[in-house]
């Protein structure tokens, strides 16, 4: 029986170890939405796609579909956001970014203008060239776009509207605030 491969490209949210040489990565994928693989020997020192696989990459991977989880074997990286900058407050907008990522979408198919809405966000916030009402406005027409009641006018700071909708505590968001 033939195993089935697919590509997948998209945004790497996160990543934790799974075993002594392996991790499990969530990327943000317009084929599959916010999925979980597992990329087998990544945490060895010689793993050549160790370094792809960082939160915040834009990376395609070759998968192989199994009974759990599918497996990355290959990846090509596209852009390294974390790489690019070398500001701690950049950073932290990225992961910023990322956790929001991770709490709004779930496991499904992204239309292209959802995945198109994202991906601008994410090179907006890569190129450091918006200011930070556009980038909040941004974040608030995706929201609103994925169904969620929020509202963009300063009122209630984008923070605690965030928090009130993943119905969870979220880290530090100094730049999402009004001031």
């Amino acid at each position: 029986m033939a195993a089935h491969t697919y590509n997948v490209t998209g945004i790497v949210l996160k990543r934790y170890n799974v075993g002594e040489h392996d991790r499990a990565i969530t990327i943000l994928t317009k084929e599959e939405g916010k999925s979980v693989y597992i990329a087998k020997g990544v945490r060895r020192l010689r793993s050549s796609s160790g370094g792809n696989l960082e939160p915040g990459s834009l990376v395609t991977a070759h998968c192989i579909h199994t009974k759990s989880l599918p497996l990355i074997t290959q990846t090509k990286l596209h852009l390294q956001a974390l790489e690019q900058t070398n500001s701690l407050s950049q950073v932290r907008r990225i992961q910023q970014l990322l956790e929001i990522f991770d709490c709004l979408f779930v496991s499904e198919e992204l239309d292209d203008a959802l995945f198109s809405q994202v991906t601008d966000l994410y090179s907006a916030v890569i190129q450091k060239q918006t200011a930070l009402t556009q980038l909040r406005a941004k974040i608030v027409e995706l929201v609103r776009s994925l169904g969620y009641d929020i509202v963009g006018d300063g009122e209630v700071s984008l923070s605690r509207q965030l928090t009130d909708i993943f119905e969870r505590p979220l880290r530090s968001f100094e730049y999402l605030l009004v001031k």
